[in-house]
């Protein structure tokens, strides 16, 4: 039987998110239904002639917290999750080759998010993703059986861009890992695209640096909650000094960022934030 597919979208109310409702109605295989969790604090202006259920529940507190209420919404309806972002797209033949993905022994499929036509990263070809490779899966390309989502309480709260702690990252990595060591089955699929829009640069330098520092510490705080040893950690605060160049044209702005990476990471892996020096008033000695 061919699994129903629900997807589970937290939104803070951009406009790309009526082009994925709309695209999706284009879909050889249309999702059974779709969740919006609305933490924009005002009403939606959404399409209301789509050929599948769209319901939409207010959310507050992240990311993480939006799309496990989008995903309690769907309790009964799917088999099958998917977490968009809301300015993810999807080709008109994506769900039905996830769909055919989920065998009776898989609880997970990571897909290949597209950006600017090349994944942002690597899956490997094929076969099943390990406490190492699973780093290269993300949430808006990786669909989740609903029971194993539901089992596992789905994504932690206090993880996630938005959510009311240091660890602005990782609530994915962090569910997938607990899957895996339990014996469970996540499979690489990168010959499935899904289409992103890429990271946003409409930041300024300290914006930029402060969002980076964020998801390090959420990176940082998985490798401390899953217990990875220290070779390991340490080749992940040094790793963003490894790939200078492929942080940003500028030295200096690239310096900046390789930083904030690992003392993100160091934060995490510590489970607290470091105290930053206070700046010194003007005039003092």
């Amino acid at each position: 039987m061919v699994p129903r597919i629900g997807l589970a979208v937290s939104t803070i109310g951009r406009p790309a998110l009526t082009e994925l409702l709309t695209t999706l109605a284009g879909s050889t295989v249309l999702p059974a239904a779709v969740a919006v969790a609305n933490q924009s604090g005002r009403p939606l202006d959404l399409p209301s002639d789509l050929p599948y259920r769209l319901v939409v529940v207010e959310s507050t507190g992240g990311i993480s917290r939006g799309r496990n209420a989008a995903a309690a919404a769907l309790a009964g309806e799917v088999d099958v999750i998917g977490f968009p972002n809301d300015d993810t797209l999807y080709e008109a033949g994506c769900l039905g080759r996830v769909a055919d993905a989920f065998t009776e022994d898989t609880d997970v499929v990571a897909c290949a998010l597209v950006e600017d036509g090349r994944p942002r990263f690597e899956l490997p070809p094929s076969g099943l993703l390990d406490r190492i490779s699973i780093w290269r899966a993300i949430e808006p390309a990786t669909f989740v059986r609903s029971t194993t989502f539901h089992r596992f309480g789905g994504f932690r709260e206090d993880m996630g861009t938005g959510c009311p702690s240091p660890w602005q990252s990782g609530e994915g990595t962090d569910l997938f890992l607990k899957v895996i060591e339990s014996g469970g089955v996540v499979r690489s699929r990168p010959d499935i695209h899904v289409t992103g829009r890429g990271e946003r640069r409409d930041l300024d330098a300290d914006q930029l640096v402060a969002k980076h520092r964020g998801y390090a510490r959420g990176t940082g705080y998985v490798y401390r909650s899953h217990r990875y040893p220290f070779w390991v950690r340490a080749r992940i605060v040094a790793a963003p000094w490894l790939r200078l160049r492929q942080l940003d044209p500028s030295v200096r702005l690239a310096t900046r960022l390789a930083l904030a990476r690992s003392l993100g990471r160091v934060e995490g892996l510590l489970g607290r934030v470091l105290r930053s020096r206070p700046t010194p008033r003007r005039g003092a000695r």
